[in-house]
């Protein structure tokens, strides 16, 4: 049985080229890894390195031992990780969500059919990182503006969202029908730093400098509420009476303005999720919109 600590130490070796470099990435002394390089060697029972006066250097036979000291150590970090999740997800149920829209709509839904389950959320702006969260099991569950066409993902469509301005009633768009991102260009907005993916979406589409980006939401508020200052708004907002007063939301023509929200597991993991999927496939059928 080769100590794990053995394979560390000769995979750092590989990686560095040099027992110098190596022993002071590990933060160990160089004589100390020499005599881990001689023990590997003599539990295998063969040589790894070419010697040449102190310096030393893997021979054909060391190289394809670091290959496999890889796998074998990315196989037991898989191991830890995947025990480690599994045994969260006994008592937790960790969520990802692109935005916390969703989230604040879904959470209720999560712990009627989740009884005796912790929920845990996160937002992350990246369908892409929430995608390999959930296939390394960091989450059970995220939530997606994209649908993940994989057969190793299951996904049901969960909500619409439609981006709104909302400008101040005296403004000279406050007329409009509605807007696309090319008529807003050059004004100066009002932003609250947490709506996930938006964030990204309204940066691609304007300028950086039009974004007055706020940290906290409290600052946010109270700059909405103490200036004529364009912000963005949603109809899922605007529907629960989210309006601030003295100002009319126009809606967003663009089509990266509106998302479709998908709730997506693993596929082999939908068994376990049946009744919350129901729930959520009951709900866009009785309010498609």
């Amino acid at each position: 049985m080769v100590e794990n600590y053995l394979l560390e130490q000769f995979v750092a070796f590989a990686e560095h080229g040099t027992l110098s470099k190596a022993s002071e990435g590990l933060h160990i002394s160089q004589p100390s890894l020499t005599r881990s390089m001689k023990k590997l060697e003599d539990v295998l029972g063969v040589s790894l390195f070419h010697r040449e006066n102190s310096k030393i250097a893997l021979n054909e036979t060391g190289k394809i031992a670091a290959e496999y000291a890889r796998r074998a150590l990315d196989a037991n970090q898989e191991m830890i990780d995947h025990v480690i999740s599994f045994d969260r997800s006994l008592r937790t149920v960790y969520v990802g969500s692109c935005a916390p829209l969703p989230i604040n709509d879904i959470i209720s839904t999560l712990q009627e059919r989740l009884p005796g389950k912790t929920i845990s959320t996160e937002i992350v702006t990246d369908d892409e990182k929430l995608i390999t969260g959930l296939k390394n099991r960091s989450y059970q569950l995220v939530i997606l503006h994209h649908y993940a066409d994989e057969n190793a993902l299951f996904c049901q469509r969960f909500m619409e969202e439609q981006l709104y301005f909302s400008v101040p009633e005296d403004h000279k768009l406050a007329k409009k029908k509605s807007v696309t991102f090319e008529d807003i260009k050059g004004l100066r907005i009002l932003m609250d730093r947490n709506v996930g993916f938006w964030m990204e979406i309204c940066r691609k589409e304007l300028s950086p400098e039009d974004l007055l980006v706020q940290d906290s939401f409290d600052a946010f508020n109270e700059l909405v509420q103490a200036s004529k200052l364009p912000l963005f708004n949603s109809d899922r907002f605007l529907s629960r009476g989210y309006e601030a007063p003295g100002r009319i939301s126009i809606p967003i023509e663009d089509e990266t303005a509106h998302a479709s929200y998908y709730l997506t597991c693993l596929t082999s993991e939908q068994k376990a999720y049946r009744s919350l999927f129901n729930a959520v496939r009951g709900n866009v059928l009785q309010n498609p919109h």
